[in-house]
Order: C-alpha cells, then sequence, then structure tokens
C-alpha cells in the first residue's frame, strides 16, 4: 500500500465488520486433520495421526499424507517488530532414512545425507546454509526456498535479500558487505548491521579514532555520511530514528533516506503524544498515547479507533508489528468489553486497513502469540470458542480464516472413537 493512500486513513469512515465474523464461509471446507499449523509462504502443515502433509489455499494437497514426514515449520513471528515466512519445511521421508527440506510448492530444495556437514537456517531464517568446510578447503552454501543455491569461500551472516556481512580477518573488526553471487559492494567498515529497508546502518571511525555511524544502499553506496555519535535505528517505512548527543532541543527524530531530519520530539512532546519507536511498512508509527503517519500527523489513540467506529478505550496487540510482504495490512485489537461469553477471556478482532473493514472482536489467541496473515495465502490460523460440551469444556471453530474475518477452511469434527 503506497503512503499517499494511507494520508490519512484516520479521517475516511470505514465500514463496519458484519455479524458474520468468526463464522465459515458460505463455500468453506472441511480439512481431515487433528492438528493444524499457520500458512507458511502459500502453503501449511496439517497432521493427522502420525501422518502429515501440506496443503494450499483451496485445502488442496500439495503434499498428501504419508508422503514426506513433516517434521518442522519455521515461521517468524515475531523478529523485532517484523514477521517473516520463509516457505521452508523439514522432513524425512516416509521410511526415515533419508529428510531433507521442501519448499511451499512442495519442491524438495535439499536432501540430506550421511556425508552433509551441519544444516540449519541462516540467522533471519530465510536461506538454508550448510558449512561445506574441511581441512583441505573452506566453502559455504546457502540455498533460497526456490531452491536457487550459493557457494562461496567465506562466511557471509546476516543476510538480507542477497546482501550479508562478512568479516576476512577473525581478530580483526573489519566488515564488508557482499552479495550471494560473491561480489563485495561496501567496506571496510568498524561496524556493520544488516540492511533494513533498503539500507544499513555502517559505523566507521573519525581522525579522533571515534566510531561514527552513517547509511550505506544496497548499490554499497554511503548514502548517509557516518556523523551520528549515537547508533541510529534500522530503516523501516523510508525512515531511521536518530539521537543527538545534546538533547538540549529534542529527545530524537526521525530522518529520510536522504538523510534529512523530517520530524523530532522533545521532552515536552513525548509528555503529549508519547514516544515513537520506528514506522511500519505501511506508513505509521505508534507510542503508547497516539499513532502518527507518514506526514507525521498525530492522533491520539482514543481518536484513531473512534475514526473507525471502535470504542474509545480500545488496545492494540503488538502494535507496530507488521507482517513483511504483505500488501494488505492489519492492526489487531480488542476492547475493555470483548470477552468470550463462553470462557471470559479477551477476544480479538482487526481493522483492515487497504479494504477499509473492521472485523470485530470474536477471535480467541489459544497456542498462539498473534493473528499473522500469510503474505501469500492470505490466510490466517485463528480459533472462536462456540460453546461448551456436556461436560463444560470449551468447544472451538478451529482453521484459516480470510481477510474478511470468515473460515474459508475449518478443522473437521474427528472421530468419536
Amino acid at each position: 500500500m503506497s503512503k499517499s493512500v494511507l494520508l490519512f486513513l484516520l479521517c475516511i469512515p470505514f465500514l463496519t465488520q458484519a455479524q458474520s465474523a468468526g463464522s465459515p464461509a458460505p463455500n468453506a471446507k472441511s480439512i481431515d486433520a487433528d492438528q493444524l499449523y499457520s500458512f507458511n509462504a502459500g502453503s501449511a502443515l496439517i497432521r493427522k495421526g502420525t501422518s502429515s502433509a501440506l496443503i494450499d489455499a483451496h485445502g488442496n494437497f500439495i503434499a498428501p499424507f504419508n508422503t514426506y514426514n513433516l517434521t518442522g515449520i519455521f515461521v517468524a513471528g515475531p523478529v523485532g517488530y517484523e514477521v517473516r515466512y520463509n516457505g521452508i519445511y523439514t522432513f524425512n521421508n516416509v521410511n526415515a532414512n533419508w529428510g531433507g527440506y521442501i519448499n511451499s510448492k512442495g519442491k524438495v530444495i535439499f536432501r540430506t545425507s550421511v556425508n552433509t556437514r551441519p544444516i540449519d537456517f541462516t540467522d533471519n531464517k530465510q536461506l538454508l546454509f550448510i558449512n561445506n568446510s574441511t581441512n583441505q578447503a573452506i566453502s559455504y552454501t546457502y540455498i533460497t526456498p526456490e531452491g536457487i543455491t550459493y557457494t562461496v569461500a567465506a562466511l557471509i551472516e546476516h543476510i538480507v535479500d542477497g546482501i550479508g556481512i562478512t568479516k576476512p580477518k577473525p581478530i580483526v573488526a573489519e566488515y564488508f558487505y557482499r552479495k550471494l553471487t560473491g561480489e563485495t559492494i561496501a567496506g571496510p567498515f568498524e561496524e556493520a548491521e544488516p540492511f533494513s529497508d533498503g539500507m544499513a546502518r555502517v559505523g566507521k571511525k573519525d581522525q579522533f579514532g571515534t566510531v561514527k555511524y552513517g547509511f550505506i544502499n544496497t548499490q554499497g553506496k554511503l548514502v548517509i555520511p557516518c556523523t551520528f555519535s549515537i547508533p541510529p535505528t534500522g530503516f523501516s517505512g523510508g525512515f531511521a530514528r536518530v539521537q543527538p548527543k545534546d538533547r538540549s532541543d529534542f529527545e530524537y527524530a526521525f530522518i529520510d533516506k536522504s538523510g534529512e531530519v523530517v520530524f523530532k520530539q522533545s521532552l515536552s512532546d513525548i509528555s503529549k503524544n508519547g514516544k515513537f519507536d520506528h514506522f511500519t511498512s505501511y506508513g505509521l508509527a505508534f507510542s503508547e498515547k497516539a499513532v502518527m503517519d507518514a506526514t507525521f500527523k498525530i492522533i491520539p489513540k482514543a481518536a484513531f479507533f473512534q475514526s473507525f467506529g471502535i470504542p474509545a478505550d480500545s488496545w492494540f496487540m503488538e502494535a507496530g508489528t507488521y507482517t513483511v510482504g504483505e500488501s494488505n495490512p492489519k492492526l489487531v485489537y480488542s476492547t475493555r468489553t470483548a470477552r468470550s461469553p463462553y470462557t471470559q477471556m479477551p477476544i480479538y478482532g482487526f481493522i483492515n486497513l487497504s479494504t477499509k473493514k473492521v472485523v470485530a472482536p470474536v477471535f480467541d489467541f489459544i497456542n498462539t502469540n498473534g493473528l499473522w496473515f500469510d503474505p501469500i495465502s492470505h490466510l490466517a490460523y485463528a480459533k472462536v470458542c462456540i460453546g461448551r460440551d456436556n461436560r463444560n469444556v470449551p468447544v472451538y471453530r478451529e482453521g484459516y480464516i480470510n481477510e474478511d474475518g470468515l473460515f474459508v477452511l475449518v478443522k473437521g469434527e474427528g472421530s468419536k472413537w
């Protein structure tokens, strides 16, 4: 979503949610499984007994039961304030004598063997990492979820969008930025951070031996000079937060990708509006008191909720957290009076920023930290308590909801025997 579309969604009267939130969609499909897991880049792992399978957003099999013994799934969320999906699953074959990794389309991207060196994910969990080093040679292999393989002669860490950080001399604090294709694009630096929003924070000593901070772009160009004494935050939503040594005029500020200061907050501003930590990828920043858009217009949270037709005493869950790659951002919220009539526990809804709908609080968060929509399938795992059985045990509707809050895939009832 462009920032121009979001200027300012607060001023637009949003549609209210129909009463069907948390109900099955008219064409909902039943899933015969004992356990459901979150969608991961277009596919979801399900289990029945000791068997596992992968399904797509329509409930069709990508990998049927008893094809692979899927033993792991990675959906990162949140890491910092980002939720990431990598579309990779670990598996053993049904005879358990070999295994490997498949992607969300069911394609085997790597098979393990007795000769394989240790395998793990990179630190941001987006790539498979294999240490091929021996006493005779040193090399490292990285495999993308699509199965593209890169083998390099030097360890590259903190890889984002194909660019990572390498340190050729272990005892020397010199860092370089290198592509997986082998091209070094920048360095050396005394300090180096991973890329975020197309920018990477670097530290360089000045003539007095003091490390100062600036930013490079993905071409390796130092686009913001190393002038900051206090390390800025990484970029997100087009801005990074910086703090001056002398805070007599303001406590902190946001800069844009040219390095220009575009927003400042003094102590009195913080007292009034709260402190803003970062911008989301969709152009909003949140404090404990208010919401700010990419034009730096600030509105109190109570007024923000009221502009959506939501009670003023509502609150966000994981405000400021966003899913990488999601084109239709959601803001999960609850209200003071939103509690399940069956469990008396808080229930949650979400503001759908692109479709301008508000899905009323009906969803229970059970065994999960939040309501995260997969950016490929546009579905989220959810539960709704729909009653209690004759033993007074809560009964849940469980499955995958769409962006209107309707269950399109529903876990079927298991056998009573």
